[in-house]
């Protein structure tokens, strides 16, 4: 198919003005950016603490794979919480 052609029958999009950037997609969106934070560190610091638990050397290599079913179970419960 001929690309003018393809390019023409693409529905034009009126052009946005610069006052109106960044688009407000997510009203709340520094809120749930606050939030997301403060449950990532909070699962940081629950994986920390096994780690710790553990004598490992490389805390950074301990991820939630390697949780026994009970302390999933606790860290997904502090995520629950944390999340209300």
């Amino acid at each position: 198919m001929d690309r003018e052609l393809l390019v023409d029958s693409l529905p034009r999009i009126d052009e946005i003005e610069t006052d109106d950037l960044p688009l407000r997609v997510v009203p709340d969106w520094d809120e749930q950016v606050k939030k997301a934070t403060e449950l990532c560190r909070l699962i940081d610091r629950h994986l920390d603490y096994e780690a710790r638990g553990r004598l490992l050397l490389d805390l950074d290599d301990f991820r939630p794979q390697h949780l026994c079913p009970e302390q999933r179970v606790q860290m997904v419960s502090d995520v629950f919480g944390g999340s209300r």
